[in-house]
C-alpha cells in the first residue's frame, strides 16, 4: 500500500512540475491539459485521476504556494521585535524561496491576478502579513502614520517588481543577496530609520 501511495504522490508531483513549466512559459489559458500530461509522462486518464481540470490544477498550485508563503512570512515576522528585522526576515524568505524554486515562486506571483478574487483576506495571506507588520509599526511609532493600504501596496509592489527584475535577468545572482538592501529601502520608504 505504501508503494502505491508513493507512486501516486510522485505522479502528482510530476503533474504539478509539468504544469508549472507550461503555465510560466505559456500562461494558464494557453496551456492544454494534454501538454501537461505529455510533459509529465502520463495519460490523460491518469491526469484526471489527480485533478478534475486544468483550472483546478492551476488553483491548487497557486493557493498551496500562496498559503505556504503567508504562513512562513507570519512565522518570520513574529520572530523579530522591530520593523527592520521583520522586514528583512520576510523579504529574505520571499527572495530565498525564489532562489530555491524560481518556477513555483514566479507562477505564484505572476498568476496572482488570475486567482486573487478567490483568496480570502486571511491572516495567512502574504499581503495581509505585510499589512499587519506595517500596521503594527505605525501603532508602535516606528514609522509615521499614513494610509496603511497604500504603504502595503508600495512594499508588496516593490518586492514583486524585484522578483520580476530577476526573472527578466535585470538583477543577477541569487535574489536572497539583495534582501538586506531591499529591506532597508522598504523601511526607509515607510519612513523608518
Amino acid at each position: 500500500m505504501a508503494v502505491r501511495s508513493e507512486r501516486t504522490e510522485e505522479t502528482r508531483m510530476r503533474i504539478e512540475r509539468a504544469a508549472l513549466k507550461h503555465f510560466v512559459e505559456q500562461g494558464i489559458a494557453e496551456t492544454s491539459i494534454r501538454e501537461i500530461a505529455e510533459t509529465a509522462g502520463i495519460s490523460l486518464g491518469a491526469m484526471y485521476n489527480h485533478f478534475e481540470s486544468k483550472e483546478e490544477l492551476a488553483w491548487q498550485l497557486f493557493i498551496n504556494g500562496w498559503n505556504e508563503i503567508g504562513q512562513e512570512l507570519r512565522r518570520r515576522a513574529n520572530a523579530e521585535a522591530k520593523l527592520p528585522g521583520k522586514m528583512r526576515a520576510m523579504i529574505e524568505y520571499v527572495f530565498l524561496r525564489y532562489d530555491e524554486d524560481w518556477i513555483l515562486t514566479t507562477y505564484i506571483f505572476a498568476s496572482r491576478h488570475h486567482h486573487l478574487k478567490r483568496v480570502a483576506p486571511s491572516r495567512g495571506n502574504p499581503y495581509t502579513i505585510f499589512r499587519l507588520v506595517i500596521g503594527e509599526a505605525m501603532r508602535a511609532g516606528e514609522i509615521p502614520p499614513g494610509d496603511l493600504d497604500l504603504k502595503t501596496a508600495l512594499i508588496a509592489g516593490g518586492i514583486i517588481q524585484t522578483i520580476d527584475s530577476r526573472v527578466l535577468a535585470r538583477l543577477k545572482g541569487p535574489l536572497a543577496q539583495s534582501a538586506p538592501a531591499a529591506a532597508e529601502l522598504c523601511v526607509r520608504m515607510l519612513g523608518g530609520g
